[in-house]
């Protein structure tokens, strides 16, 4: 597969961050000096995004990326990890605690879109062929429209994308579609897997869009499962446009986690 780019900071207990698609680990960088304070920070880029290895054409599968995180958690955690994963990082976190559980002490889970209701699998399926009619026509930028119209709007409405941070963008974004789209769009766990999992999970939603498809799906799921859902402000990407307010949920549901251990 190649490098992982990984950052780290911070001491105490592990705690991993997996970004979702069309983005990489400077997802996190405005949650870094909040969560640093509590606990060792670990975030990456995964494979084919940001300063990770280039690799259009290697092995998306989710649980071949769960394989990346716990190759990281062996490497850099002393101890079992807290994990956070955004969007699709949510199912590799899901994946990872399935493959190694060794390795993880809970989960939270940010909209990871898990499409068990046949209407929102069905809305799931039109999105994903959506995006994919774009990569047949070679007009890949076109779809990050589609990318906005369920991820909901940027909360800070005066920030400024800086040239370099668009052009990462329009990297990360061929990277997924012309790689990892249908392999993350095709997850979908046993039920019976998921609720043989025996760390701790909690689905997070978002205030501003909880009425977007990466939203219902998990809400739904969780409550077919059995896992308790709590809410983030803001929309999907949260843990970017109000890394503040993001960081002060996150490290309360960490703590009331830690309590009931």
């Amino acid at each position: 597969m190649g490098q992982l780019y990984v950052r780290e900071s911070g001491a105490g207990t592990p705690l991993l961050l997996i970004h979702g698609i069309i983005s990489d680990s400077s997802f996190f960088d405005g949650c870094m000096p909040y969560l640093q304070e509590q606990y060792h920070v670990l975030s990456y880029d995964r494979r084919g995004y940001g300063n990770s290895t280039q690799c259009r054409y290697c092995d998306f599968r989710v649980q071949t990326q769960a394989e990346d995180a716990a190759g990281i958690l062996r490497e850099y955690a002393s101890e079992p990890a807290w994990i956070f994963g955004n969007s699709a990082g949510g199912l590799i976190a899901l994946a990872l605690a399935m493959q190694a559980p060794e390795l993880v002490k809970g989960l939270v889970l940010l909209e990871p879109s898990l499409g068990y209701d046949p209407g929102e699998r069905e809305k799931l399926a039109a999105w994903n062929e959506e995006l994919n009619g774009y990569v047949r026509m070679g007009k890949t930028k076109r779809a990050l429209p589609a990318f906005a119209r369920v991820m909901g709007t940027v909360s800070e409405a005066d920030r400024k994308t800086s040239f370099g941070e668009l052009k990462r963008t329009y990297r990360n974004l061929d990277n997924f579609l012309y790689g990892e789209l249908n392999e993350v769009q095709s997850y979908l766990p046993e039920e019976e897997h998921l609720r043989a999992i025996r760390v701790p999970v909690v689905i997070g939603v978002t205030q501003e869009g909880r009425d977007s498809i990466f939203a219902t799906s998990s809400e739904t799921a969780a409550s077919w499962i059995g896992w308790p859902v709590a809410t983030f402000p803001g929309c999907h990407n949260v843990a970017k446009d109000m890394p503040g307010a993001f960081s002060n949920v996150l490290l309360q549901l960490l703590q009331k986690l830690q309590g009931e251990l």
